[in-house]
């Protein structure tokens, strides 16, 4: 038996032995580091075969783990959706999901694939749409069958769709938060054209104008088993599963309908090379983007163009890096990108942000690079790095089985050959530093690049230094309204009269004493996450100023409009709201009850009758008040007997993207001559948001003007 002390010997002797001869072998520098050649490329064997109702199939067996995956795709996306109904797709592949088929609802089909602890998600993107579900294996038939059953059949319930339209108006709500999403969205829409199916962008009144039917008729005309392709990955017998999804799809007839032409670029629709800026004041960093349109994967010229990019901007490495942002210290985030689509011209694009004071040298630099690239070409160095970088990044490309089968799906779907990676990897490898020389200098012309600046336009210098600048406008377009009826003579007056009986029975000349009001009481407010109750104190003043103070459960809360600032207080710290914000608070104001009352006479605004109408089960007298020149319309439903105001409704933010919005009064109380609203209910889309009970109001209280401005 060995003791402790001669195993420590030894173990001694062998750290030294193999320290030693680590030493021994170790290079003098890093230059010197020698590494085997990459291994060749193996790809899984799949099975292929296609059903007599044409839709193609792909079989990837993998005995790894007892699960399996299973993708559909379809020839369905954005770019075969109406211009005046951008944002179908989208919603299409959601409400396939949520609405289950026609045999199990969407609430049904959750229940049962928590209960088969499975999953299964379904979108549509630009060119392609579908499924993909992860199981275990002995669930396999299972999913098979509820995927098909989603393909072929699915429900499309209206509260799916309405839940749908609500999350795309959110978002739209929500596009220009991120800064580097307004430059990259606004570049695309320069280099395609702003009407591009691969560059236009969905508005309220596009995704208003979505209807059932609209689901129903793009499914029929784009879900067909000619343009399908199903691929399943996992622990499975192909045999056994081969059966299984002719049992399941074989029964799907062929649609006949004629395949959907790939939309062309419409290249006289194109921004003229030159600059362009948009405007977010708020923004605390510049984006600047610049480049033109580049090719397609088909193109003999796209493995020089990678290995160019690669050494341009394609990593930590590349030129744009090192010298922009290491040794310059411009930019935050700096690179390029050329962006090769499957069948139609994809993107070049050279990009970095930076703080707004080194903007303009960002772009200089930028611009610096690529001129020295298209003049220089590539060191042997670069070459060899960058062709290096790009091949080793193919280990990625088959790691999981998943990936191999995605990418077959691919060329079976855009026809390229079932080798297209392993072709790419040879490609590569025979670049030379002529090729990138001689791509650089044709597709580098700076000359011809749409430059962007995105930023709150504080530059160390002006943009119109460098040239000619073309402003574009990122507001967000309102929803729009439904249109009113035309105003006659007779309609006018009947609403001037209504609103004079409403002036006189809530106070007369009182309300037009009034200039300004204050309220106390306590809100009950519906929350993405959650009721959450709060006490309220708000101040108005009648020349259009407001200020109000919550007390929430994470403490005060502070907004107010001075009449030219819109600002927000919370935690010690004060900002400035955005400009939709303060639009929000102009109109606020201007609905107000007694401001109404105070100004409906005055030039410049249309009052007309809408006639009688059902109001919460009450006959009620409505009226429109409109400002055609600032778009200002409000309508409010009058009691034909007491002629309070019953409702306003209208168009507003609240917690959320625009909406038609309802306010509701109840008990009315005497407060200084003026008959006040106790209680108010804020509707939207049906749903309560806010309800507020006043504890206090008074009238003229004579609150300071000091009170309103930003601390």
């Amino acid at each position: 038996m060995r003791t402790r002390t001669s195993l420590s010997v030894i173990c001694l002797s062998s750290a030294l032995a193999f320290g030693g001869v680590a030493h021994a072998a170790r290079p003098a520098s890093y230059k010197a580091l020698k590494y085997p050649p990459i291994h060749d490329i193996k790809v899984p064997e799949a099975t292929r075969f296609e059903l007599p109702n044409g839709m193609v199939v792909f079989l990837i067996e993998d005995h790894e783990l007892p699960k399996a995956n299973i993708h559909v795709t379809a020839r369905a996306g954005s770019r075969w959706e109406p211009a005046d109904k951008a944002g179908l797709a989208e919603i299409m592949g959601t409400v396939m999901r949520t609405g289950g088929s026609v045999t199990r609802s969407g609430d049904q089909l959750d229940e049962e694939l928590d209960r088969l602890g499975a999953s299964i998600e379904t979108g549509l993107h630009q060119d392609s749409g579908g499924a993909f579900a992860s199981l275990l294996k002995e669930d396999l038939d299972r999913g098979i069958d509820i995927v098909a059953d989603i393909i072929q059949h699915p429900a499309f319930p209206q509260d799916k769709l309405d839940l749908a339209k609500i999350e795309q108006r959110d978002a739209i709500a929500r596009r220009n938060d991120n800064p580097n999403g307004i430059a990259f969205r606004e570049f695309g829409k320069l280099l395609y054209g702003k009407d591009s199916p691969y560059a236009r962008q969905t508005e309220y009144a596009t995704i208003e104008a979505i209807t059932r039917d609209d689901l129903v008729a793009f499914h029929r005309r784009l879900f067909q088993p000619e343009n399908a392709i199903l691929g399943v990955t996992g622990d499975f017998d192909s045999a056994h599963l081969r059966a299984k999804i002719e049992q399941a799809f074989g029964s799907w007839p062929r649609g006949g309908q004629p395949k959907a032409p790939v939309p062309q670029v419409d290249l006289a629709a194109r921004a003229r090379a030159g600059f362009y800026s948009a405007t977010k004041s708020d923004m605390q960093q510049s984006w600047v983007v610049m480049g033109a349109l580049g090719g397609s994967r088909n193109d003999p010229d796209l493995y020089a163009l990678q290995v160019m990019n690669e050494v341009l901007g394609g990593g930590y490495g590349a030129r744009l890096f090192s010298n922009v942002r290491s040794e310059q210290g411009l930019a935050y985030a700096v690179g390029s990108r050329w962006n090769a689509e499957w069948d139609h011209p994809g993107t070049l694009f050279i990009g970095g942000s930076s703080k707004p004071q080194t903007t303009v040298k960002l772009y200089q630099s930028m611009l610096k690079e690529v001129e020295r690239m298209a003049q220089g070409g590539v060191t042997t160095d670069e070459l060899a790095r960058a062709k290096d970088a790009i091949l080793k990044g193919f280990a990625f490309e088959f790691d999981d089985t998943n990936k191999v089968i995605g990418r077959l799906m691919n060329y079976e779907f855009y026809a390229y050959p079932p080798d297209y990676l392993q072709q790419y990897h040879a490609r590569i490898n025979k670049v030379t530093q002529e090729d990138v020389a001689r791509v650089a200098k044709q597709y580098l012309k700076p000359g011809e690049f749409a430059v962007l600046f995105v930023g709150n336009g504080n530059y160390e210098s002006p943009l119109t230094s460098l040239g000619p600048v073309q402003t574009i406008d990122i507001t967000i377009p309102e929803p729009q309204q439904k249109q009113l009826a035309a105003a006659t003579p007779e309609s006018i007056a009947k609403g001037k009269r209504l609103l004079s009986a409403v002036l006189a029975a809530t106070g007369g000349k009182a309300v037009l004493a009034v200039k300004d009001e204050s309220i106390v009481g306590q809100a009950a407010i519906e929350t993405p996450q959650g009721p959450m109750s709060i006490k309220m104190e708000a101040s108005i003043n009648l020349a259009g100023k407001l200020l109000q103070r919550m007390q929430t459960p994470m403490g005060q809360m502070t907004t107010g409009f001075d009449g030219q600032t819109a600002w927000m207080s919370a935690g010690g710290q004060t900002q400035e709201l955005p400009g939709s914000q303060k639009g929000e608070f102009e109109a606020s104001l201007r609905r107000e009850t007694v401001a109404l009352l105070q100004h409906f006479d005055e030039p410049g605004l249309t009052i007309q009758s809408l006639g009688t109408t059902d109001f919460d089960g009450k006959q009620v007298e409505a009226i429109a008040i409109s400002d055609p020149a600032s778009g200002f319309r409000t309508k409010v439903f009058i009691d034909p007997t007491t002629h309070m105001i019953v409702a306003k409704q209208f168009m507003a933010s609240i917690m959320g993207p625009p909406a038609e919005t309802e306010e509701v009064y109840s008990d009315y109380r005497d407060v200084a001559g003026v008959k006040m609203p106790f209680k108010s209910v804020t509707r939207q889309a049906g749903k309560t948001r806010v309800q507020l009970t006043a504890s206090e109001v008074k009238i003229n209280p004579g609150v300071p003007e000091s009170t309103y401005k930003k601390p």
